[in-house]
């Protein structure tokens, strides 16, 4: 009896536990698409890369001649501190190879794959113990530096192959240019 009592509630435990949610593993497409934000990301990408259905989203605006600086997303209202998604291009960068190295090893970053030039991938946590997944890339000079960081949170998606994925889409119009 008690290995009939032991069995059924083994069987119990097994067919009460939750499954694990599965990975979303949906292709953020074309991260340029309109509807755009800040005159740049698709307000798709955002979503699927964040999570978050309603944000606020400021930057950088192109379609005046200017030169994109920045574009950060983050949840209404007024959440600063709780970022989606931050994108910036320094230009000119004030880093040097030293500065981005250091930075390299305290975040352990890994680099990038040859296809998409000098820079790695990093996860860390920020202040509020959050994990961001963030991307630095930048030109053979060391002269322009593009960042794409999203604290993670978006249900089941890998926010370190979003942010590569988005740096692999807005490399050419955002680092690759010429002045």
């Amino acid at each position: 009896m008690t290995t009939a009592l032991l069995a059924g509630l083994a069987l119990t435990a097994a067919c009460s536990s939750t499954p694990a949610p599965s990975p979303d593993n949906r292709p953020l497409g074309n991260v340029t698409s309109a509807p755009r934000e800040c005159d740049l990301i698709s307000a798709r990408t955002i979503t699927l890369a964040t999570g978050l259905k309603h944000y606020t989203a400021y930057g950088t605006k192109m379609d005046k001649g200017q030169r994109f600086a920045s574009c950060s997303v983050h949840e209404e209202p007024g959440q600063e501190d709780k970022r989606g998604l931050l994108i910036e291009v320094f230009d000119p960068s004030s880093d040097s190879a030293e500065d981005l190295e250091n930075t390299k090893t305290v975040s352990q970053g890994n680099d990038l794959p040859a296809t998409l030039g000098p820079g790695f991938t990093a996860r860390r946590k920020n202040d509020e113990n959050q994990t961001i997944a963030s991307v630095y890339g930048w030109t053979p000079d060391y002269q322009r530096l593009l960042t794409v960081s999203i604290a993670e949170g978006a249900p089941g998606r890998d926010s370190l192959a979003d942010a590569t994925e988005i740096f692999r889409q807005l490399k050419p119009v955002l680092l690759d240019r010429r002045k």
